[in-house]
């Protein structure tokens, strides 16, 4: 039976603690029973019906159920919905499921380099496509669902996300899905503020599948967490251990996570070292992927995945390859996925038990830990509604500090959603087509990150109202601390400042030996007065600051007119959304974008912002590099910080093999070259070392970029646009 322990043989040494046995011998899987929806489902059902919906509720309770009973009572009346996802995978994934719901006919995808149906009723897109039709002032839907919503966080995505919010018609319901929202009531509160009425807060605190945190020492163990004792350095077959235990627990199927994607792959083929039951199932699917997408044929980790049911998923590898794990793993057909820490949130499928290798990812910065939030969208994976009664979270019990981190972690709350809101390009040109500067800068206080920095500004103002005034009020001089220091240099040197000496007010102060014994705490006052106003100038200044700085670059260059309104080429390049949309605009005012379609995707390529292939050659990119440094100091001069894609188009060295390199934009513009002129998918990757899913990504963001060029009211750079970004989405990049 499912819930049963099974018992080691008497050679064979339990990798199960026995105080874990009682609990591992209660589990049962949850008697077959028709789906009934949860309270909190109904509630925000209703709630979506007369307005917005703010949903938090914890990973596989259910969230995405309410927005589809909405669309499908939307579709009943003949209403229309967007559904946004902050991935392409993930939109993918949804389209999908969502043609099988409602009919093929009624469900399109948009996803910068992808329009499928854009006009059918139901569409699903990533967040920026719907941003971007909104700009554009198309019919806005009567639905938009907006999932992961704590994306609102993310560094570079997050002003997409506000942006939706901000833009979409007051008669568009807006439902919002997340795990971690814990200030939803504050977001409540500012999507009130700006769309005139506030939402409905729909809190589920409860999981379907509660979760049981368990440890895993060094051998790979399993023991009770408060038991566990961090026992040095776990051996090199401490993930094969861990894969036993929870073969012996019956707590597979299992994710586990890891910092990097070379220790995904390298515990894949560790823990494929002998076949498991079910291959005939997993090779039927398989064979149905493999005639969807054919060069799965060849995939390295076929085998492991067909024979074994253990398989890697992270960004190294293919959209479709991933999709095949995710397939494999919600039918129950895979033991074991591995997967990088920071592919978290775009694994949307549960397992029984879920495994954190490590409590650490990596960073710009370094190996850091992971905040409550990541913890929280790992830990949330584990336990599959329907299948499980209870959810399992396996913590590494190697380091004491670690450990120590782990416990605190899983008692945590998640971070506070914070606004990441940032003026672009494409907002700036966007707003100034229908506003002044004045109001558009003013538009800019309707934003998240002005309400949270208004309470923030309303504490300091509170704060600079307590530091109190200098106590000393019968002194003969204005501002003490400058005449008292001025007063001892003076000192110093008397014959240089004899005269002055004698005129300077401490030579007569009343209150000398007072002044003296006071400096240093009237100092300390002065000090926190102006970290204080500092922090208050840069609250209330920034967003605007930054806003107007990016104005004058456009008006600078031709995009604005001396009343900062957008001029005939401001108003075409408005049209472009990309992220270093500025570059785009300016190759084309400027008669510089190439009139081959595989140089284009050279040059698109090297605007992307994925990483670089290892190995490549020159590509040609002069032009370009000195249009991006050009660019970057014009931003500078104007006050705004300066501009990264510089670094991207400098060689650079490689210690392993001891050379310079070309630029990172080089590599990925020969490798986006090589491609359009026919290279094979498999052996470019090999000659360029690169991942195969970095590669995809290299070539989608290239197509997306030439999605945009061809949008553009200029002829010839459209068509070759268009036959670039036919020539860059051939299979299997699409």
């Amino acid at each position: 039976m499912m819930g049963e322990v099974a018992r080691p043989s008497p050679r064979q040494a339990s990798r199960v603690h026995p105080a874990l046995r009682p609990l591992l011998r209660s589990l049962r899987v949850p008697p077959a029973a028709p789906f009934q929806a949860s309270p909190f489902q109904l509630e925000a059902l209703q709630a979506v019906r007369e307005g917005d919906v703010l949903v938090e509720a914890p990973t596989g309770s259910g969230k995405t159920w309410i927005a589809e009973q909405a669309i499908r009572e939307g579709l009943e009346q003949g209403r229309t919905c967007w559904y946004t996802t902050p991935l392409k995978a993930l939109s993918n994934q949804k389209h999908r499921r969502f043609r099988r719901l409602y009919g093929e006919a009624r469900v399109g995808l948009l996803t910068g380099e992808r329009r499928v149906r854009p006009e059918a009723p139901v569409v699903v897109a990533t967040t920026e496509v719907l941003r971007n039709a909104l700009y554009d002032r198309e019919q806005a839907p009567d639905l938009v669902v907006l999932d992961e919503a704590h994306y609102l966080s993310d560094p570079e995505r997050g002003t997409a996300w506000e942006e939706v919010i901000l833009y979409a018609p007051p008669a568009t319901r807006l439902l919002l899905l997340s795990a971690t929202l814990p200030n939803a009531a504050e977001l409540a509160d500012w999507m009130g503020e700006v769309r005139g009425r506030r939402p409905a807060v729909v809190t589920e605190r409860v999981r379907p599948v509660p979760l049981e945190f368990l440890a895993a020492d060094s051998s790979g163990r399993l023991v009770p967490l408060d038991r566990a004792a961090a026992e040095g350095r776990r051996s090199r077959e401490w993930a094969a251990g861990v894969m036993a235990a929870l073969e012996e627990a019956r707590l597979l199927p299992a994710i586990f996570f890891f910092p990097a994607r070379r220790l995904c792959d390298e515990a894949v083929q560790l823990l494929a070292r002998r076949p498991a039951p079910g291959e005939a199932a997993r090779r039927e699917v398989w064979r149905r992927w493999e005639a969807e997408f054919p060069y799965l044929r060849d995939h390295p980790f076929r085998v492991p995945l067909v024979r074994s049911g253990v398989a890697p998923h992270h960004a190294g590898h293919t959209t479709a390859w991933r999709m095949v794990v995710e397939d494999l793993l919600e039918q129950g057909l895979v033991r074991a996925v591995c997967a990088t820490t920071t592919l978290a949130a775009g694994l949307d499928v549960p397992a029984r038990t879920v495994v954190l290798t490590t409590l650490v990812r990596n960073s710009p910065e370094g190996m850091v830990y992971l905040t409550a939030t990541e913890f929280h969208q790992m830990a949330g994976r584990a336990g599959r509604r329907g299948k499980d009664t209870v959810g399992f979270v396996v913590l590494p019990a190697l380091d004491p500090d670690e450990l120590a981190q782990a416990e605190a972690l899983a008692g945590s709350e998640p971070e506070p959603i914070r606004s990441a809101f940032a003026p672009t390009y494409p907002l700036v040109l966007n707003l100034l087509k229908t506003r002044t500067l004045e109001a558009a800068v003013a538009d800019l206080d309707r934003s998240l990150a002005a309400y949270q920095r208004r309470r923030r500004v309303q504490e300091l103002r509170r704060q600079l109202e307590t530091v109190p005034s200098d106590p000393l009020t019968e002194r003969p001089c204005r501002d003490r601390l400058y005449t008292r220091v001025r007063y001892e240099r003076m000192l110093d040197c008397p014959d240089r400042f004899r005269e002055e000496l004698e005129r300077w007010p401490c030579r007569t102060c009343p209150v000398d030996s007072r002044c003296v014994a006071t400096l240093d705490a009237l100092r300390r006052m002065e000090q926190r007065r102006s970290r204080l106003r500092r922090e208050l100038l840069q609250l209330e200044g920034e967003l605007r600051e930054a806003f107007v700085a990016r104005a004058r670059v456009l008006r600078r260059l031709g995009y604005l007119d001396q009343d900062y309104r957008p001029t005939e080429e401001g108003r075409w390049a408005a049209r472009l959304r990309h992220p270093r949309c500025l570059v785009l605009a300016e190759l084309v005012r400027r008669q510089l974008t190439p009139s081959e379609p595989h140089r284009l995707s050279a040059y698109a390529a090297a605007l992307s912002t994925e990483r670089a292939p290892r190995l490549g050659d020159q590509s040609g990119l002069d032009s370009l590099a000195r249009l991006v440094a050009e660019l970057a100091e014009v931003e500078a001069r104007e006050g705004l910080e300066p501009e990264e894609l510089v670094e991207e188009f400098r060689p650079q060295w490689d210690r392993a093999l001891r050379r310079v390199l070309p630029s990172s934009a080089d590599r990925r513009a020969w490798a986006a070259q090589a491609w359009c002129l026919g290279a094979e998918f498999a052996s470019l990757c090999r000659e360029v070392d690169v991942a195969e899913g970095d590669l995809q990504r290299i070539l989608l963001q290239a197509a997306e970029i030439c999605n945009q060029l061809a949008d553009l009211p200029h002829p010839e750079v459209a068509r070759t646009a268009l036959q670039a970004r036919d020539r860059l989405l051939r299979p299997p990049v699409l």
